[in-house]
């Protein structure tokens, strides 16, 4: 197949992209429009993606700061004292002696004090060198510089003894001169004494806080390349750029010593120095050259740096391999221990263990030097952190009040699991914690779960709530049904708890997606128990083919249809007013029977229609009925207020004005008879808009209501200024007021309170005549709830408050 000519690419490349139309595609068509024509953005995009997710892993980023921590402390050098204070632990665990091929011959005090001088002299040199070689000796090495002359005499005898032993004797060259900075000895022997001996140098570097030494293989010269002096002694040729760590595990005691003096006069035993090295070093404090010795804790003059740095050349080339090795190791072992408490589980405390104690000891024996430091700054921070969160989650999936574990273990288990999952919701669980002085839900749990485990054995169960979750070890889902069953008979004869007997009830939600992960699985149980629940059923199975997101996305489109055809309504629950023994007002509720479904609450649709911003119709639609309600109810006689809940989101429509006075207008209605209800939120305040529209809305006529009183973040400041003349007391107290004192006593001060800032006070809820009996002896003002009415449709209103019931209740 033939190429296409670059001038073809390249005009297809700038000729300019073509334009599309939403029509012109549809289905996969335009999916695959779609993909051809963004496909570059999203090949850039994608990898961004799978980082940012990658990212919100707590996990993953601890990993990150761990290995972020560890580079800086590697690249930085900042932790060289604590390995260098690790490597002399290792050297002085493991104390060994030389090899004996090197005799120190020392320029003590007890030499100058003998000499009657400050320091020797060349001639004293030429003394030394004739008897040490006369003894026999190999090599020997001066650990001194030689830069500058001695006299006349003393240089005579001194170059006809290096003449004598010509290469024999190394001279020691140091820093000075006018060269370079770093390792480079500038100050080397005189030419003269050059032509006759070797040179190598003296210098030595100094690790921070002088907690360790290195020597250099060579240094730079003006005389070019030298060795160092330990590298003289093995015989080793390197690079000068290259350092190593003398191996200071041999003990500087084990080295046979000479002193000057001695020597310099013949008076020792030629055998000690035959056929050694002898390397010649200043001794006397005079000389200032005094130094820790690594790993030893004992002080000893330089030259013994280069002693022991000889004795390990001659053992072989020290490898010098840095921080990155355990660092990339032990990143490894913390990149692996993502999962709940695996950071120190026994595999990877020994990896550990092993790379950042055991490794860099063995291998020491070896001549071979690690760095650990960086690598356990990235375990310390690692370690510390991933414990820290797993105490954290394992604290977030257990169930403080029973000791069992949370359902939140299971939201965030990736497992897979083929047995069935069963949520048991307790209907009544709420009110039964609260009805006991003591503490007592552990005991209760405990119940519970026993008589779970009477017949399927052995199961881990997690609670939240009123809810116990567990995955069934019964695998039929007709034998798990009427073991369901069997239990809701065992439950329904009661649960002694504290000495007393409680009666229980629930309902049980089932999942038997075996494919999806329990993260998943759990939400799906859980919600099929709300459906039992609602639905009063002991047992709903969750459909894997009706799964609630798809059916709510369905129900968004069919809501504008079913309030055109009537499927959406409303209903009316009256307001009894408690001093006259009158209905006075309704709250009007709407309501959705759907077709198919039946009635659907209204606390989904609700949410999904604030959710896609289609609240404005469904509030347009019943306010509008509620005023057209109140207004027939005057023409039949009857002046009844209209309550009207209203969202927060519309609350910051400034259209909402406008459209219930276009509303009130059609119908003829005053405004001072409609009441609009909304919950508190800690959100208002005297500067927001939400502020604002509410005194829009009171100044032009309309009553505010706040509704759900209690339940959220209201103060009284904020009952002090909101423009509201109504407070309805939430249900929720209303109906455990009979059976807890707090909540009696909740209800009783938001009345005084309400009364003390002259609101009207309505209570919620009101299902028994001691509830009302009660509310009445506390001067509330109206009430609502079950006992009174449940909602109803208009016409089933209008013959409660016509009938002889309306006026008789009580």
């Amino acid at each position: 197949m033939s190429e296409a000519p670059l001038r073809d690419v390249n005009e297809h490349n700038r000729s300019p992209l073509p334009e599309f139309k939403a029509e012109d595609f549809r289905g996969d068509d335009a999916c695959s429009a779609f993909c051809w024509h963004r496909s570059g953005a999203w090949i850039m995009i994608e990898p961004f993606r799978r980082i940012h997710a990658f990212w919100k892993n707590p996990r993953a980023r601890i990993v990150f700061w761990a290995a972020f921590t560890g580079l800086a402390v590697g690249i930085s050098g900042i932790g060289l004292p604590a390995e260098d204070y690790l490597r002399n632990w290792r050297w002085m665990s493991r104390t060994e002696p030389s090899s004996g091929t090197i005799v120190m011959v020392e320029q003590d005090q007890q030499t100058l004090t003998n000499l009657g001088a400050n320091d020797v002299t060349h001639g004293n040199d030429a003394d030394i060198i004739d008897h040490l070689f006369a003894g026999g000796a190999k090599r020997i090495f001066f650990d001194r510089s030689f830069s500058a002359p001695g006299s006349k005499d003393d240089d005579a005898k001194f170059i006809a003894a290096l003449k004598a032993n010509q290469g024999k004797v190394v001279l020691g060259a140091t820093v000075g001169g006018s060269g370079p900075l770093g390792n480079y000895a500038g100050r080397v022997p005189l030419e003269a004494y050059r032509e006759h001996a070797g040179v190598a140098s003296l210098l030595v570097r100094h690790r921070p806080l002088n907690m360790n030494v290195q020597i250099p293989f060579s240094s730079g010269s003006p005389v070019g390349k030298i060795p160092s002096i330990a590298a003289a002694i093995a015989g080793v040729d390197a690079d000068p750029d290259k350092l190593f760590f003398p191996d200071f595990a041999i003990a500087t005691g084990s080295f046979r010593t000479l002193s000057y003096y001695d020597v310099m006069r013949g008076n020792f035993d030629p055998a000690i120095v035959r056929g050694k090295d002898i390397l010649v070093v200043p001794s006397a404090l005079i000389f200032n050259d005094i130094h820790s010795i690594p790993g030893q804790n004992i002080n000893a003059p330089g030259g013994y740096f280069h002693a022991i740095g000889a004795e390990t050349l001659k053992r072989g080339m020290p490898k010098e391999y840095g921080w990155l090795p355990a660092f990339i190791l032990v990143l490894v072992l913390i990149v692996t221990a993502f999962g709940r408490g695996r950071v120190l589980d026994v595999y990877r405390f020994s990896g550990l263990a092993a790379v950042l104690g055991a490794a860099p000891f063995v291998l020491d024996y070896a001549g071979i030097q690690i760095e650990v430091i960086p690598a356990f700054s990235v375990a310390l921070v690692a370690v510390i952190r991933m414990r820290n969160l797993d105490r954290v989650e394992e604290a977030g999936e257990t169930n403080t009040g029973s000791g069992l574990p949370s359902v939140q273990a299971l939201r965030n288990s990736a497992d897979v699991s083929t047995r069935i999952l069963v949520a048991l919701k307790i209907r009544n669980y709420g009110a039964i914690i609260g009805s006991f002085a003591e503490h007592v839900e552990a005991q209760l749990a405990k119940e519970i779960v026993r008589r779970i485990r009477i017949s399927d054995e052995n199961v881990l169960i997690y609670h939240e709530g009123g809810m116990f979750v567990w995955l069934s070890s019964i695998r039929s889902s007709f034998d798990l049904f009427e073991n369901l069953e069997g239990l809701h008979r065992i439950v329904q004869n009661g649960i002694q708890v504290g000495g007393i007997d409680v009666d229980l009830s629930f309902n049980c939600g089932v999942d038997s997606e075996f494919g999806r992960a329990l993260s998943g699985r759990v939400a799906s149980a859980m919600q099929a128990a709300e459906e039992a629940v609602r639905n009063d059923e002991l047992v709903y199975q969750h459909e894997a083919g009706k799964h609630e997101a798809q059916w709510e996305i369905s129900l968004l489109t069919s809501l504008d249809r079913a309030i055109d055809n009537g499927e959406v309504w409303v209903a009316y629950q009256p307001k009894l007013e408690l001093k006259s023994n009158r209905i006075c007002g309704a709250e009007a509720l709407v309501r959705w029977t759907h077709p198919e479904r039946g009635p659907i609450g209204p606390d989904k649709f609700i949410r999904i229609a604030e959710e896609f911003h289609r609240i404005e119709r469904i509030t347009r639609f019943v306010i509008n009925d509620a005023v057209r309600v109140a207004v027939e109810l005057e023409r039949s006689g009857y002046e009844l207020t209209m309550s009207v809940n209203i969202s927060a989101q519309l609350l910051r429509n400034p259209g909402l004005p406008g459209m219930i006075s276009e509303i009130l207008a059609l119908h003829g209605l005053s405004p001072n008879r409609l009441i609009l209800e909304i919950t508190e939120t800690d959100r208002l305040d005297r500067s927001s808009r939400t502020f604002q529209m509410l005194q829009r809305l009171v100044q032009s006529g309309l009553r505010l209501s706040i509704d759900d009183f209690g339940t959220g973040n209201a103060t009284i400041d904020y009952l002090r200024y909101l423009p509201a003349s109504e407070v309805k007391i939430d249900k929720t107290f209303v109906s455990l007021m009979e059976g807890r004192k707090d909540d009696l006593l909740l209800v009783q001060s938001i009345i005084e309170m309400a009364h003390s800032l002259d609101r009207v006070v309505v209570a919620e809820g009101v299902e028994t005549a001691k509830v009302l009996e009660m509310l009445t002896g506390m001067g509330c003002d109206l009430v609502q709830g079950y006992y009174v009415s449940r909602p109803v449709p208009f016409r089933d209103f209008l013959d409660f408050v016509s009938g002889r019931r309306a006026r008789l209740i009580g």
